[in-house]
């Protein structure tokens, strides 16, 4: 191996290497040197919120110096869109910045305590995300269900009703049987059967018990056969059949 190679390698790095600091240096102190300014912006996750809201949101424009850009600032102006649940925000040098954002998943529709012709989608973390357009959603709907603001301008529900509405998800009783559920009274909290049969859960506190009773109850009757089911007494099940008509 010629020894001046490696030599030679090191100058190189140091060539590139000042070449590298000497345009930052420039891109920073001399913004209109076009060297790093933003051309295009990558947006990347999002699948409820328009790309075009989640570009004017981050404050960067296009022709920005792009080793100024705001990122930090950015982000958190992009935290306050009602679907995005988390984003980062990252330079490509020497034109790109790219954009990812984690929104939300829906998980019930509320009806809206101030009008109940009106329901809003419930994000997977209690955030309010916006009104539904359609009310014949695939998504359970809640009401009697209270609202508050929070510091972030937010709107959410309480943590007891989010993570009973979870669990229900997470344990497959969806709205193809039960398309509603009422919260008016947090020690009766009670589930509707698509033919308007009632299920009695009892207080919101005991709701997840109640739901693994009621699974497991389900694999031994025809719910179509009740008009209530009242699973207030915590392993014993009280079940009312419906009335038959006689022709």
């Amino acid at each position: 191996m010629n020894e001046g190679e490696p030599r030679n390698a090191v100058r190189w790095a140091a060539v590139i290497g000042g070449i590298l600091i000497a345009a930052a240096i420039i891109a920073l102190y001399a913004p209109w040197v076009r060297i790093f300014d933003l051309r295009k912006i990558v947006v990347i996750g999002n699948y409820y919120t328009p790309v075009a809201q989640i570009k004017d949101r981050c404050g960067i424009k296009d022709g920005a110096n792009l080793l100024r850009a705001p990122i930090r600032r950015g982000r958190i102006s992009l935290l306050q869109l009602p679907w995005i649940m988390e984003a980062s925000l990252r330079r490509i040098l020497p034109h790109t910045l790219e954009i990812t954002v984690y929104e939300r998943d829906p998980i019930a529709l509320v009806v809206d305590p101030t009008d109940s012709s009106r329901t809003m989608v419930l994000g997977e973390d209690g955030v309010i995300v916006g009104y539904a357009k359609d009310a014949s959603s695939q998504f359970v709907r809640a009401s009697g269900v209270s609202l508050r603001s929070v510091s972030s301008g937010k709107v959410v529900v309480d943590a007891e009703v989010i993570r009973a509405l979870n669990y229900m998800h997470l344990r497959g009783l969806g709205s193809d049987l039960f398309p509603r559920i009422d919260f008016s009274d947090s020690n009766i909290i009670t589930m509707y059967t698509v033919d308007e049969g009632e299920i009695v859960l009892g207080p919101l506190s005991v709701v997840e018990e109640r739901i693994d009773e009621l699974k497991a109850l389900l694999e031994t009757i025809d719910l179509a056969d009740y008009q209530t089911i009242d699973l207030r007494f915590g392993g014993e099940a009280r079940l009312v059949p419906r009335k038959v008509v006689n022709p």
